[in-house]
């Protein structure tokens, strides 16, 4: 029997750092994540550069929604990020066009920031607020139709994030996500040690799919519409916590957390105090 939520840990995992608040995906919507004390993960997105450099970002592309022609201008065209270096793709603003679906966002200046710089700036955070470091949920934003003009080779999207990780020297506090099967079994055989996260936009028949998988993540990650106690209860029996996406509001939050989920994504930290346990 799943324990009370006030007995035991919930991972939550605030996503793109604070989407619902601030720019996704941007170093400030990370810190203001990061100011909630019940946040115990960053969820985030990568895409490569045209110099091979992690990019965090959800679209392989300057989203036109959400981001500014270095000018200030509308973007009419497809702007490939894998067609621009790290330098180029910072002087595009994705933060002062208010987002139509968060009216409670706050527009800011604000850029496509590098892993390495997002890695930097929360150290820094955290070191300043005597925090301690978040872990990271990170997902390769990657589709096999992408290929090559939006992101790299499996193999190689890959190895750049591990070195990355590598680099900034917590491998520890990272698991890695990703839609694409095919990838989690590249990431699975380069880093065995690396937490995987399958995500799954369908939930259910989890065991079938871990079957064609050929191995089983440490974390199986549905969306949380159509998510139930069976399927919940399927992954627990494969050995995979259960950490649904996005949930935004109270009382869904509230309704999984009593069917047992070990954790939440949302972008909404704010609300997190207004779950009360049942």
């Amino acid at each position: 029997m799943t324990p009370p939520t006030a007995e035991r840990t919930i991972d939550w995992q605030g996503h793109r750092g604070a989407r619902g608040l601030l720019p996704e995906n941007s170093i400030p919507a990370f810190l203001r994540a990061l100011s909630y004390p019940e946040i115990t993960t960053l969820e985030l997105d990568v895409v490569i550069s045209g110099d091979d450099r992690v990019i965090v970002s959800h679209d392989p592309f300057m989203e036109p929604e959400i981001c500014s022609l270095p000018d200030g201008g509308d973007i009419t065209d497809t702007i490939r990020l894998r067609s621009l270096t790290a330098a180029e793709i910072a002087t595009y603003d994705c933060g002062q066009r208010r987002h139509p679906r968060f009216p409670e966002q706050q527009s800011r200046p604000a850029s496509k920031p590098t892993l390495a710089a997002v890695f930097a700036a929360v150290d820094r955070y955290c070191l300043q607020q005597g925090r301690d470091l978040p872990r990271y949920n990170i997902e390769l934003k990657y589709q096999v139709d992408w290929e090559p003009e939006l992101v790299p080779g499996r193999q190689k999207f890959a190895e750049l994030v591990l070195q990355d990780i590598a680099n900034w020297g917590h491998p520890e506090l990272v698991n890695l996500q990703c839609f694409d099967p095919p990838t989690l079994a590249v990431l699975h055989e380069l880093a065995p040690e690396m937490p995987l996260a399958y995500l799954d936009e369908a939930p259910g028949e989890v065991a079938e799919k871990m079957k064609r998988l050929g191995f089983t993540p440490e974390i199986y990650s549905p969306w949380e519409r159509g998510l139930t106690a069976d399927i919940i209860g399927e992954a627990r029996s494969l050995g995979m916590r259960v950490i649904p996406w996005t949930v935004n509001e109270v009382d869904r939050m509230r309704e999984l957390l009593a069917l047992g989920v070990d954790g939440i994504i949302t972008d909404y930290p704010d609300r997190i105090t207004l779950v009360k346990p049942r």
